[in-house]
């Protein structure tokens, strides 16, 4: 009888190169809420662990009359610094045994679908690799338009976008809902028109034509928007409502919204246990549409096969030390960074007492 010697991991549908081009390319990436707005921009890949920014913190005076003839005043050219910030890396494995695989392959064929398939269940699957990477990303990103984003303990910082740039958090705002059906006053619409005021000047030098503040909401936040009886008398003259809400919220992707006062509430939908969300009595507010606001940039994989290379938003690899005759292991790797560049800008909201 001959000898069949095949080890189907081995092959070329299993080098690093071709797993990583699988992963990010034959196989769309599940989508998630902050990703379906596409808040945060793909700056692309970055061949260092650390990227470089360079804050300038100019401002503009004016310029006194002086006599004809006279030494005009001199102009002070903005003062600038160079901030680093580190990527990090999160990687996960996968073990797949050979008795898993055992009675899959077709006697004495070396066809790899089977084999292909179980992989993919164990990278693309609802509980996949995939999905656990999108899942953290949600989770940083959450906590980058919050100002700090922690790792997976809930505490460690990863990035605290405010000491970064060497600025305070700014005070949480109670939004006013006193207002009864009938009267003339509205301080709900007074005061998010103060924040829309606020947010605008911490955005100095970026583009505001398509900007936008949307609010997600923790579910008792966004109820009491709702049933306060300010919104409840403009919804009766249709000065509010969510009619706009589909361009800017994705299918499925949140409870509810509503539009008031220029701004785009969103009823945030959480993880079950609550570890990717927002606090129940709690606003974030925050601008989308603004050009180069958020951003997202990827180092390269910590191996030989990518060392020195441009960055990906994610890697699938086979570590050969990891490798036994019995157990093959697949890490799904990534090394993102993802960045607020005016961290003063988001608020978190309460409401008042």
């Amino acid at each position: 009888m001959p000898e069949l010697t095949l080890d189907v991991f081995d092959g070329e549908a299993f080098r690093p190169i071709t797993l990583t081009n699988w992963v990010n390319e034959t196989v769309p990436f599940q989508p998630n809420f902050l990703t379906s707005l596409g808040l945060f921009q793909s700056s692309g890949g970055v061949y260092t662990t650390d990227v470089a920014f360079d804050d300038v913190s100019g401002a503009l005076s004016l310029i006194a009359a002086s006599p004809r003839g006279s030494a005009p005043s001199q102009s002070q050219g903005p003062k600038g610094r160079t901030i680093k910030v580190p990527t990090v890396r999160l990687a996960r494995e996968a073990v797949i045994t050979a008795d898993q695989v055992a009675g899959v392959r077709v006697m004495g064929s070396t066809a790899l679908q089977s084999a292909q398939r179980l992989v993919y269940s164990r990278v693309e699957g609802p509980l996949g690799l995939k999905a656990n990477l999108g899942y953290t990303f949600e989770y940083h990103q959450l906590g980058a338009i919050d100002g700090i984003a922690y790792d997976a303990d809930g505490a460690t910082e990863l990035w605290n976008y405010f000491s970064i740039y060497g600025v305070a958090r700014p005070a949480a705002i109670a939004l006013p809902l006193a207002a009864g059906a009938g009267t003339t006053t509205a301080p709900l619409k007074t005061a998010l028109t103060a924040l829309k005021r606020e947010m605008v000047k911490e955005l100095n030098g970026l583009v505001l034509s398509g900007a936008r503040i949307v609010i997600l909401c923790g579910d008792n936040f966004f109820d009491k928007i709702d049933g306060c009886a300010e919104v409840v008398e403009a919804r009766k003259v249709q000065a509010t409502g969510n009619s706009n809400a589909p361009a800017v919220i994705a299918d499925n992707k949140a409870f509810s919204s509503l539009v008031y006062g220029d701004c785009v509430f969103v009823n945030y939908r959480g993880s079950e246990d609550g570890k990717v969300g927002v606090a129940t009595d709690e606003g974030r507010a925050f601008m989308m549409g603004v050009p180069g606001l958020f951003q997202s940039f990827f180092a390269p994989a910590d191996t030989w096969d990518f060392v020195n290379t441009e960055g990906l938003p994610s890697y699938l690899i086979q570590r050969r030390e990891r490798q036994t005759e019995s157990a093959r292991v697949f890490e799904v790797q990534s090394n993102p960074l993802h960045m607020n560049m005016r961290p003063k800008h988001a608020r978190r909201l309460t409401i008042a007492a």
